[in-house]
C-alpha cells in the first residue's frame, strides 16, 4: 500500500509538471505553429483533471493510512509495558506529525491549481497565477514525497516487529543523551 501511495504522489508530480508545460505552451501561443504540438497541448485539461484527482486520492489516503496503521499497532501493543507502549505511541504520533502537514498542503495546492485553472481559462485571472499555483503544487508534492517516504519506511519497521522497534528506540535514546553535552550548573 505504501508503494502505491508513493507512486501516486510521484505520478501526481509528473502530471503537474506535464500539464504545467502544456499550459505554458498554450499561454505563450507556441502551439499555433505546429499541428502536432497543438494536438498535444489541447489535452491540457484532459491530463490536468486526472492529475488533480490522483493527487487528492493519494494524499488523503496517506493521511488515512497512518490513522489505520496506528490503530492496528495500538491494538498489537496493548499488552506491552507502559514505557514501551508510550515509545511506540510517540513514534506513531511522529509519523502523523511528519506526514499530515505536507499531505494536507498538497491537497490544498491541488485544489488551488484546479480552481485557478478555471479562473485563468475564463480570463478572470492572468495565466501566470495558474502556472505559479502549479509549480507550488509540484513543490508541496515533492515535500510530501520526501516526508512520506521516510515515514513509510519507519512505519514498516514498526509494524513488522513493534518489540524490536522499541528496543531500537531504547538503545538509541541513551546513546544520544550520552553524546549530547550536559548543561553546566
Amino acid at each position: 500500500m505504501a508503494i502505491a501511495l508513493l507512486a501516486g504522489t510521484l505520478l501526481a508530480v509528473a502530471g503537474f509538471l506535464l500539464t504545467s508545460v502544456q499550459g505554458f505552451v498554450v499561454a505563450a501561443h507556441l502551439a499555433q505553429s505546429d499541428p502536432a504540438v497543438r494536438f498535444l497541448v489541447t489535452k491540457h485539461v484532459a491530463y490536468a483533471i486526472p492529475t488533480v484527482l490522483l493527487s487528492l486520492f493519494s494524499q488523503s489516503m496517506v493521511i488515512f493510512f497512518f490513522i489505520g496503521t496506528g490503530r492496528l499497532v495500538k491494538d498489537d501493543i496493548a499488552g506491552y509495558a507502559d514505557t514501551d507502549r508510550r515509545a511506540v505511541l510517540d513514534a506513531l504520533r511522529g509519523f502523523k506529525r511528519r506526514t499530515s502537514p505536507p499531505a494536507t498542503f498538497s491537497l490544498l495546492s491541488a485544489i488551488g491549481v484546479f480552481v485557478l485553472g478555471g479562473a485563468a481559462h475564463v480570463k478572470a485571472l492572468p495565466s501566470w497565477t495558474h502556472l505559479a499555483a502549479s509549480l507550488t503544487a509540484v513543490a508541496t508534492h515533492l515535500w510530501a514525497l520526501g516526508a512520506e517516504f521516510s515515514a513509510f519506511v519507519e512505519n514498516g519497521r514498526l509494524m513488522t516487529d513493534p518489540a524490536a522497534y522499541v528496543r531500537t528506540i531504547s538503545a538509541a535514546v541513551p546513546a544520544s543523551r550520552a553524546a549530547s553535552p550536559r548543561p553546566r550548573p
